[in-house]
């Protein structure tokens, strides 16, 4: 089941990112820091330009999806809609389908005029980057990070 993430979920949301920071590297560029993912996730939760979608198999939260909207920095009228982070538990990957599309719907019914997905580098980006050119997506740009 795919429902809207709430706060009672934040220990489960935090547990599931810390393994997505981990495993997608995010290790080489910073420190985990449980109160500021608390604070973002709360962010996504509360306002209405940000959301986090979960996905449960009936026992607890085994996928979730988060995402925010913000007018595009060439064009302030073109509102723009960006993933933030797409995670399903290793054991339960196949269903994170579901929670790919209710975050590109809750977009478009948000009135987004566009919307990006992130492939990381450390997470199999040619299989992401396929998922998301056969949903229609097209590369547009790469970005790199060094830690100073």
């Amino acid at each position: 089941m795919i429902r809207l993430a709430t706060l009672e979920d934040m220990p489960r949301l935090i547990e599931m990112g810390e393994r997505f920071f981990v495993t997608a590297g995010w290790e080489d560029v910073a420190e985990w820091d449980e109160a500021s993912i608390t604070r973002t996730l709360t962010h996504l939760i509360e306002q209405p330009t940000g959301a986090i979608f979960v996905l449960e198999d009936g026992k607890q939260l085994v996928g979730m999806a988060g995402g925010m909207l913000n007018p595009f920095y060439f064009n302030i009228h073109h509102i723009t809609g960006q993933e933030l982070f797409w995670w399903v538990e290793p054991e339960h990957r196949g269903q994170g389908a579901a929670l790919f599309d209710a975050l590109e719907g809750w977009a478009k019914d948000r009135g987004a005029h566009s919307f990006s997905f992130i492939a990381v580098d450390k997470i199999k980006p040619e299989v992401m980057g396929r998922i998301y050119r056969m949903r229609g997506y097209h590369a547009a740009e790469h970005s790199y990070i060094k830690r100073f």
